[in-house]
């Protein structure tokens, strides 16, 4: 798909000169990102989203709408094995009734003393119950902070992989025949596993299917390296997505083998967890099915899923590869879409590709997803988070803006309408966040950050409110190197008009322009596009107070009615923890929620309650005063 560019008549850069400032034009998408070294001094481009150039080489890159073959064979309905009482540690694996083949376990096996785990600290997999009963967003609960995990032990089997376990490599578990109920531990080692992993596996909300870290004495997390990976040995057999064209899509690739239905088969309920994911970079190599060496594709991802539903990632490290986390939605059939997408207490960063536009650290498309507690880096050339879902909720994470901070726009489902038709996809929420947009980061800022609305098919926009309270937003940039600066985009550039409805709604948010020299914008949009104030708002002394109606109507951009505004330059928070000291004029000032709830949407589930912390993950966020402070942190 198409990303924005900056034209000759849109500025970020400016210089000084006699008689004031005189506006630079900022050069064109592909001149700032020619090589990485110029990154730290350019400002980039709200790339990743926005209306753009139907021409634009990278398109199909860009398009979540993979056009790829799904396979020939006939479908045939595969069922669940339901899941035992029983809880054994797996050294002989089950055949599997699924695809009718043995999994033996004599090959490959460790030769050794197999370490007796009888013993060890181990846990047991919890359900995945988000989205079900009609309840959305999930309750907000504490995240761990800590990245130490244990084994787990699954209600069916429990494959063991490492140093001293009954498998020694990835390359050995039988991962296509997974079933509900398992459990797969991967056992911290020094060097990374180098296997991609296939998955296809159905859980149960009560027997779902973990894909398990267990960290060393230090929690360092074992290690899924795609640079130099070999491909499972089941789907070597099974050439595994081969007549679908999804060699090289992935580390760990979530799709179905051709005996599954087309239609209607869409592997779930798996957890995967406790691990660092890296490698999958078209500059990197692995060894296909047929042992021959080839490249990895520029939109490959540490976790690559075509459809998947009630999938939670948590706890993982996912960095340096081309996407970080993508889930498709293609909408070539009814069931073809993803949903309920779950992700908690990850630190995702430095995924993109430089000099490209269309790969981000989180790309997402699916039936209602939620972002907790993860702190969320840069990326190469692309968004910190770009999402196409439906019911979205992005809450008590640390973001810090690269192309854009969140890109939020329209689903590219084919030809069924399955996530448009969400009474959830015209609205999305943003809350007790941290969110960094920052000019002297390594990968210098955005001109866009927080883009809202569509970027290329009007007609499949996000057509209501992105609810945005609680946060604390920081722009840190100084004019001359940075005239003025943004907060929202709604809808595509000014020539493409958002929907009528189309709006932020903010309440409760410190918006800090820690310098005070560059310009503030809340809208980046010249003639559309609008925001509607609420309670009370920290916000910068010195704003570009637009006053015009949104094209075309006599609606007003900005809605400052009944809105309190505490201003200035210095809201009193801590510029490490971002936490309020007892003298911030920030205090006690409170937080409204959304002016209205969507029907399906939990109003009980969308107050702020939490906090982020550091590094990652959340804990309860604790009354201190009349009222909460404004911004994601209270006093402590």
């Amino acid at each position: 798909m198409t990303e924005p560019r900056l034209t000759e008549q849109t500025y970020a850069h400016t210089s000084k000169a006699a008689g004031g400032s005189v506006r630079r034009p900022i050069v064109r998408r592909k001149a700032q990102l020619a090589t990485l070294t110029l990154l730290s001094a350019l400002v980039l481009t709200a790339c990743g989203g926005g209306g753009g150039d139907s021409t634009d080489p990278n398109a199909d890159a860009e398009r979540l709408r993979r056009r790829t073959s799904t396979g020939t064979s006939t479908p045939t309905t595969t069922t669940t094995t339901a899941p035992t009482s029983s809880t054994p540690t797996t050294t002989t694996p089950t055949t599997d009734t699924t695809t009718g083949t043995s999994t033996g376990t004599t090959t490959g096996t460790t030769t050794g003393t197999v370490t007796d785990n009888s013993t060890a600290p181990s846990s047991t997999p919890a359900p995945m119950t988000e989205g079900l009963n009609g309840v959305w967003p999930p309750p907000s609960r504490n995240l761990s902070s800590s990245a130490c995990s244990v084994r787990m032990v699954g209600s069916r089997n429990t494959y063991d992989v490492g140093p001293g376990q009954t498998y020694t490599e990835l390359t050995q578990v039988p991962w296509l025949s997974l079933q509900a109920g398992d459990v797969v531990n991967i056992f911290y080692r020094s060097t990374p596993y180098k296997t991609k992993v296939d998955l296809r596996a159905l859980g149960t909300s009560t027997a779902p299917i973990y894909i398990n870290g267990v960290t060393d004495a230090n929690c360092n997390r074992p290690e899924i390296s795609g640079n130099g990976a070999v491909t499972a040995a089941d789907s070597t057999a099974a050439q595994f997505g081969v007549a679908a064209g999804l060699v090289g899509y992935g580390v760990i690739t979530i799709f179905r083998l051709p005996t599954d239905d087309r239609e209607t088969y869409t592997p779930g309920y798996i957890t995967i967890q406790n691990l660092k994911i890296s490698g999958a970079r078209s500059s990197y190599t692995f060894k296909d099915y047929a042992g021959t060496t080839r490249n990895y594709i520029d939109g490959a991802a540490a976790i690559y899923a075509v459809r998947a539903t009630h999938l939670s990632v948590e706890n993982c490290e996912i960095t340096d590869n081309g996407n970080g986390v993508f889930t498709n939605s293609r909408g070539q059939s009814a069931a073809d879409f993803s949903s309920y997408l779950i992700f908690r207490r990850n630190k995702v960063h430095l995924n993109g590709n430089a000099g490209r536009s269309t790969e981000h650290n989180f790309y997402t498309q699916g039936y209602r997803v939620l972002f907790e507690g993860n702190d969320i880096g840069q990326a190469y050339g692309g968004s910190s988070l770009k999402d196409r879902s439906s019911g979205t909720v992005i809450r008590y994470n640390r973001v810090i803006a690269s192309a854009r901070a969140l890109d939020l726009v329209e689903t590219e489902e084919e030809y069924f309408a399955n996530i448009q038709v969400d009474p959830l996809n015209d609205y999305g929420w943003v809350y007790g966040n941290l969110i960094i947009n920052d000019f002297w980061q390594p990968l210098g800022m955005s001109a866009r950050p927080i883009h809202w609305g569509f970027d290329n098919t009007a007609a499949r926009a996000r057509k209501n409110t992105l609810f945005f309270y609680g946060n604390t937003y920081i722009n840190r940039s100084a004019s001359p190197s940075m005239y003025y600066t943004t907060v929202f985009q709604i809808g595509a550039n000014d020539d493409y008009l958002p929907w009528s409805d189309a709006a932020v709604e903010a309440s409760g948010n410190i918006f800090w322009n820690d310098d005070g020299t560059s310009e503030w914008r809340f809208l980046s949009n010249n003639t559309n596009g609008k925001i509607r104030f609420r309670g009370t708002n920290y916000l910068p002394t010195q704003r570009y107070l637009d006053n015009s109606v949104v094209a075309g109507t006599t609606t007003p951009r900005y809605d400052y009615s009944g809105h309190t505004a505490v201003e200035g330059y210095a809201p009193g928070i801590s510029t490490s923890t971002y936490v309020p000291s007892s003298a911030a004029p920030v205090l006690n000032k409170g937080i409204l929620g959304p002016s209205f709830t969507p029907a399906q949407a939990t109003a009980a589930n969308l107050v702020v309650d939490r906090e982020f912390t550091f590094p990652m993950g959340t804990k309860a966020r604790v009354l201190n005063g009349s009222a909460m402070d404004l911004g994601a942190f209270e006093l402590q």
